[in-house]
């Protein structure tokens, strides 16, 4: 079952799994509150209550704030995922900092209540998503003012890992750092499932970002054609936000990081400077793609890919 709260903005998908061992939740929104109706409403539908464990598919804090409500589970995560949430730890225990989210938060509920009589007028289903998100940060900010537990993973893995939960099994496969330091796959064969985080974007870039290395977009690739196989049965692909992804999306990405290697590394061995391979690998090659707001991703990853085939040269 996956689930999110409705909202202007609140678009993060919540996968939730019932085995004969217990309940599993993928990824937990950004604070206990925000998570509890969401919580409630899995156990509502599966009719039980028994969570065994809560899977992060990587650090940012709408994917693994609310981590803390589910007393007694098993916290799962990548190796890198205590050093990716450390920032979140910090927002509780910064004065300065809490202060400021606090803030922003009661500004943007001022703002939505200024705009609800106006939006109401005009539709009541677009008021019943204002109403929601307005809720969404009332509780969030609750749980700022008061602080909350942000619960360490009590299990980690380095590559890949498989949680034998006895009707099922829920393989999780790091995918190299690039959207966070903890990207996680999480597929579940009986179930046709592959839940891809923030890390696989539907007809968007994917990130090379600074903090990845070679190694990391080799995995990335890897992984991607892992589910591409022709033996891998895809019936239900999650990503983190928005829309249900499909097998496709997958090869859009996967072809994606293959023609960039391949440019990159060519334009290297035919000594074209940086500006020349922007030129040659502009965005529009990639028509199946585009940039996520605020946009740059793409050539923030020819030059991120420039610099690591040139560091392996």
């Amino acid at each position: 079952m996956v689930a999110r709260w409705m909202g202007m903005d609140r678009w993060c998908n919540l996968t939730a799994i019932r085995t004969t061992k217990g309940l599993v939740v993928i990824d937990t929104e950004m604070s206990p509150r925000t998570v509890a109706p969401i919580k409630e409403l899995f156990e509502h539908a599966f009719g039980r209550s028994n969570w065994v464990y809560v899977i992060s598919t990587h650090g940012h804090d709408t994917h693994a704030g609310g981590t803390g409500l589910l007393k007694g589970a098993t916290v799962v995560g990548h190796d890198n995922l205590p050093e990716d949430r450390r920032w979140i730890v910090r927002r509780q225990t910064d004065p300065g900092w809490r202060s400021r989210d606090l803030g922003r938060a009661e500004q943007y509920m001022q703002t939505l209540e200024a705009g609800l009589p106006q939006v109401a007028a005009r539709s009541a289903a677009e008021a019943r998503l204002v109403r929601a998100e307005h809720k969404f940060w009332e509780l969030h900010g609750q749980d700022l003012r008061e602080g909350y537990p942000v619960v360490k993973p009590s299990l980690t893995f380095s590559d890949r890992c498989t949680l034998d939960l006895g009707d099922l099994q829920v393989h999780l496969v790091f995918y190299g750092k690039g959207h966070s330091s903890s990207d996680t796959l999480i597929y579940v064969p009986q179930e046709r499932l592959l839940v891809t985080g923030g890390a696989v974007p539907r007809a968007h870039f994917p990130e090379i970002s600074e903090r990845c290395a070679l190694d990391d977009v080799r995995r990335s690739l890897a992984a991607l054609n892992q589910f591409l196989a022709l033996g891998v049965h895809l019936d239900h692909v999650v990503s983190g936000h928005g829309p249900p992804l499909v097998k496709q999306d997958l090869a859009l990405l996967r072809d994606y990081y293959q023609k960039m290697l391949a440019g990159v590394g060519a334009a290297q061995r035919g000594h074209l400077a940086l500006d020349q391979v922007q030129a040659r690998l502009a965005a529009d090659r990639f028509p199946a793609l585009q940039e996520a707001p605020p946009g740059g991703t793409h050539e923030r990853n020819v030059r991120n890919l420039w610099r690591l085939l040139q560091d392996k040269q």
